[in-house]
């Protein structure tokens, strides 16, 4: 049987849901993200580069649509953690807003903006909260008066499967996601239609030769950048170590100085360089 690609890998992400032949499961999905029905859908054609480019310039992987004739919307699938995602995820929310005003314009004609964000890893400081957060401007004190509606986000953390997932709409998605091939999936897939639709969609972007190909690309470069991004990491932390230990033999070299021991017994027990001790 032919393997089936993930749906978390974001071209394949993009494949199921940012192609209009599937706006129908991509409806579905939004609807049990915000919990309001959507009447109708228009998806932005966005030019992605298939083939063997599979780097961040591998073109637009984040799926934007408008719905209800108004309301834009822009999702998004990320498995590395990459750091500043809160950073990224107003950034990304700040364009899709700014993208409604054309030049003479005016701000009254701004309409509301969702940005929906799936993650494979979990927020450092987002821990304590369920797997599925809704994040608007409220007021500080009493956390319930709203500035404004047109800004909205959803976080969407998957490893929270396991803890946090409450039964709901959303759950089959994250179900889905996180394991298209499983029992509950499957079983899930005979009394909800759009579930049914994402799986035999998945199967068939699965049967493309060059899907495939370019999914197992990506993912490898996503591996690869993770990789690379937690020895850069390490590197920095050993860095600081190694500077912390440097500053603290040269203190103790100094303190041997000021006692007048010989500069070769200096050498001996630090190990610094008789040029660096001199230095001191």
């Amino acid at each position: 049987m032919k393997k089936i690609l993930s749906p978390k890998i974001d071209v394949v992400f993009h494949m199921l849901f940012g192609e209009q032949k599937h706006e129908r499961i991509t409806k579905k999905l939004i609807e049990d993200v915000i919990g309001e029905k959507v009447e109708t859908i228009e998806l932005e054609k966005t030019p992605y580069l298939w083939g063997e480019q599979v780097n961040d310039k591998v073109g637009i992987i984040d799926i934007r649509a408008k719905i209800n004739g108004k309301n834009m919307v822009d999702i998004e699938m990320q498995i590395a953690d990459e750091k500043n995602i809160e950073k990224r995820i107003l950034f990304y929310w700040s364009k899709l807003y700014l993208k409604q005003l054309k030049e003479g314009e005016k701000y009254k004609d701004l309409n509301r903006s969702i940005s929906i964000i799936f993650l494979d890893y979990k927020i450092e400081n987002l821990e304590k909260l369920p797997i599925h957060t809704k994040w608007q401007i409220r007021d500080s004190k009493n956390g319930k008066t709203i500035l404004t509606k047109d800004l909205e986000i959803h976080i969407i953390e998957m490893p929270k499967i396991k803890e946090k997932l409450e039964e709901g709409s959303l759950k089959k998605w994250i179900l889905f996601l996180e394991n298209p091939e499983g029992e509950e999936t499957k079983k899930m897939a005979e009394s909800e239609k759009e579930i049914k639709e994402a799986i035999e969609t998945l199967e068939e972007i699965s049967s493309d030769e060059a899907k495939e190909r370019m999914a197992e690309l990506r993912q490898k470069y996503i591996m690869d950048r993770a990789e690379e991004l937690e020895t850069a990491e390490e590197k920095g932390i050993k860095k600081g170590i190694e500077k912390g230990v440097k500053r603290r033999t040269i203190e103790i070299a100094r303190k041997m100085k000021e006692k007048n021991m010989p500069i070769d017994s200096i050498i001996a027990i630090t190990e610094l360089t008789r040029e660096e001790i001199e230095n001191i």
